[in-house]
């Protein structure tokens, strides 16, 4: 239609999104929605020109029309990519209103469409999902008080990159929390309202679209939890010069290293990308494992070198498959031979411990034959429910979580090193014990068929064995 200025032009809503106002600017002139913005458009990535038709229409300028926008979020609110991931937005299909002041009045607030605000300030309740029953609810004083805090802190965002980090962070802990929340969480918090573990599961590229589930996920994550606690190997002060001691120390490793490699057969082969946490040490995050692949990079250095084999720190990181990541004290102190602090010689000489006790194996190898393997056996698939090979996610998850099951490293070690650890680990924490045991003997079954293809005395026996996982 021409962009000539209508006889009645009501003033926007604090908070009120785009779609919300056009349609209210529709109704007061008597007009089809759809004249005066498309009904398709969902409030965000929303054309310069349909933003100065509004303004035209409305007599608004490009500010006013621009805040009645996602847009001028960041990306930590609005999403990421053409299909706006990975951010605190909805999926564009699922919509929160309030039961009492949508219903009779139209009411919407733009902070609706993300995760930040799952009940109305206004009436104080739970939203709930559009074109379910509306039955109003009073949110918990608790939650009210949190999601206060929260639609500042997205309003701050957007010139804060303090709020932009604090949102990020919060996001992620509710994920996390999302995919590994249980009946004994549900049960510490009190009297928050109803969690639907299915939907929780669901919080993904997009967060969870059950606004209750969603109020108590922000309530828990918000709850503090006690002071962080460092790996034991980093809780004692360590100073970056090296003593007389540490050089010592540094010497006396050495010479159990060349004693377990002629006794033992011990080669850089057997060291994994991540180290195993000291005994004692919380259970930790997932992606926390930079600290112990440094120290994995560190013992693959020593153990080259009390085999007689000059080796970088660069060459060490390249053979763990963790090439770029940053160093550290301890990798620089051995590669120069400086010497081995205190802290860091107990957490590699319990490690070493633990890797003679497991038996020596080959992770260099595990990661050679995992690295090429690119899809799931068809024998593995046909044994699977078709409800869970036909999730998108679910065969790249499945061989991340051999790789990580098998070789005892990060993410970062393997041909995906852009998937994020946390997604393994949610993938671990929900599938079945059934799924679970398949997957294990199916990356067994991996390493086996290789190993046989290399012992000549069976290569023409077992000709079968040679497939391709490609």
């Amino acid at each position: 239609m021409n962009a000539s200025l209508l006889p009645v032009r009501p003033a926007p809503c604090p908070g009120e999104p785009l779609s919300s106002y056009a349609a209210r600017l529709a109704d007061a002139n008597g007009l089809a929605r759809g004249r005066v913005l498309p009904t398709r458009r969902h409030d965000i990535d929303v054309p310069p020109s349909e933003l100065s038709t509004i303004g035209s229409l409305a007599a608004l300028d490009h500010a006013a029309a621009t805040q009645l926008t996602m847009d001028r979020y960041p990306l930590t609110v609005r999403g990421h990519g053409p299909q706006r991931r990975h951010g605190w937005r909805l999926h564009h299909a699922v919509a929160w209103v309030c039961p009492s002041c949508t219903v009779p009045t139209g009411h919407r607030e733009l902070l609706w469409q993300t995760a930040l605000v799952p009940v109305c300030l206004r009436c104080s309740c739970y939203l709930v999902r559009a074109g379910s029953p509306h039955a109003a609810v009073p949110a918990h004083p608790r939650v009210l008080e949190v999601v206060q805090t929260l639609v500042g802190l997205a309003e701050a965002s957007v010139a804060d990159r303090d709020a932009r980090q604090v949102l990020y962070r919060r996001r992620r802990r509710c994920q996390d929390l999302a995919a590994t929340i249980g009946s004994d969480s549900l049960g510490r918090g009190g009297d928050l309202p109803p969690v639907d573990l299915a939907a929780a599961r669901r919080w993904g590229a997009y967060p969870c679209p059950d606004p209750t589930t969603v109020a108590a996920l922000l309530v828990l994550t918000g709850r503090r939890r006690g002071r962080r606690s460092k790996p034991a190997h980093l809780r004692c002060h360590q100073s970056a010069l090296f003593t007389d001691a540490d050089r010592d120390r540094l010497d006396w490793f050495l010479t159990r290293l060349r004693h377990h490699v002629h006794q033992d057969g011990l080669r850089p082969d057997h060291v994994p990308s991540m180290l195993p946490p000291p005994p004692g040490e919380e259970e930790r995050k997932p992606g926390a494992w930079l600290s112990l692949t440094r120290a994995a990079t560190a013992l693959h250095m020593l153990i080259s070198q009390a085999s007689g084999q000059a080796e970088t720190q660069g060459e060490a990181m390249a053979a763990l498959g963790v090439t770029g990541i940053p160093s550290c004290v301890l990798i620089d102190g051995v590669h120069a031979g400086q010497g081995l602090r205190e802290q860091d010689g107990d957490l590699l000489t319990t490690a070493l411990q633990e890797l003679l006790a497991a038996g020596l194996i080959d992770y260099q190898r595990r990661r050679d034959i995992l690295r090429a393997v690119t899809r799931l056996p068809r024998t593995t698939l046909l044994r699977l429910p078709s409800a869970i090979t036909t999730k998108p996610a679910f065969r790249r998850l499945a061989l991340a979580w051999m790789w990580t099951r098998f070789t005892h490293g990060p993410m970062r070690s393997s041909p995906w090193p852009t998937t994020p650890d946390r997604d393994v680990h949610a993938f671990n924490q929900n599938i079945d014990p059934e799924t679970r045991l398949l997957l294990h003997e199916t990356g067994q079954q991996l390493i086996a068929d290789t190993d046989l293809l290399h012992i000549p005395a069976i290569q023409t026996t077992w000709a079968g064995i040679a497939r391709r996982y490609r």
